[in-house]
């Protein structure tokens, strides 16, 4: 179980934690050097599109977890949610570019987003299928509330380096750099998961076993 909730909490950092962070980016005054002084309105569009991803994510993952068994996929998504945010680090000075790097991100969330409380619930004891599932949503806000405390400290700790009332960029790099960290974390902690622990024939192996020793 340790893997999948550890996995939680850390989609949370990213998915929860992040947002403040990236909405003040998308704001900011390019002027000063860095930021895309986006409107309102322009914002709202780029956390639409994210949030579209986050679908797109959800619907690929079912597909892909139909193909092959589920922690693959669980451990691409991952590895999308570090690549995407990675992908920030360079591209970052045009709306496309960070449509592209969020898009990235958003699939890979949206995928682990979908699968976790029933991946929590598969590889939970008998019994304790929905206390695992809930403790899913439960770690995934500790990790978004924990780090957007982080994120917002690591923020405002730089202003006396800012220009103005804009964050410092080294703060921005921090936020996605952690993320980035966060999303391939995960992916090395999902690798511990047994092959077949989410799969419909682990589950028919168990129940096959624990019929064959009442039998006995």
């Amino acid at each position: 179980m340790w893997p999948v909730q550890a996995t939680a909490f850390l989609v949370g950092i990213s998915l929860l934690g992040a947002q403040g962070p990236l909405l003040t980016y998308l704001g900011t005054d390019p002027a000063i050097g860095y930021g895309l002084g986006l409107d309102t309105t322009q914002r709202s569009n780029v956390v639409g599109a994210y949030l579209l991803s986050l679908i797109v994510g959800a619907v690929l993952f079912a597909v892909a977890s139909r193909r092959t068994s589920p922690r693959v996929p669980l451990i691409g998504s991952a590895v999308l949610v570090g690549i995407g945010y990675a992908l920030l680090l360079p591209l970052h000075d045009e709306p496309w570019q960070v449509l592209l790097s969020l898009g990235v991100a958003g699939i890979g969330a949206g995928a682990l987003i979908a699968a976790m409380p029933a991946a929590a619930a598969a590889a939970a004891p008998r019994g304790r299928t929905g206390m695992a599932s809930a403790m899913t949503n439960t770690t995934k806000i500790m990790g978004g509330t924990m780090s957007s405390a982080f994120f917002g400290v690591v923020l405002a700790g730089g202003a006396a380096t800012a220009i103005g009332t804009a964050a410092p960029f080294t703060g921005y790099v921090t936020v996605w750099v952690v993320c980035s960290a966060s999303g391939l974390l995960a992916a090395v902690l999902l690798a511990f998961v047994p092959s077949a622990a989410f799969s419909d024939a682990a589950e028919a192996k168990v129940a096959a076993t624990a019929a064959r020793g009442e039998l006995v």
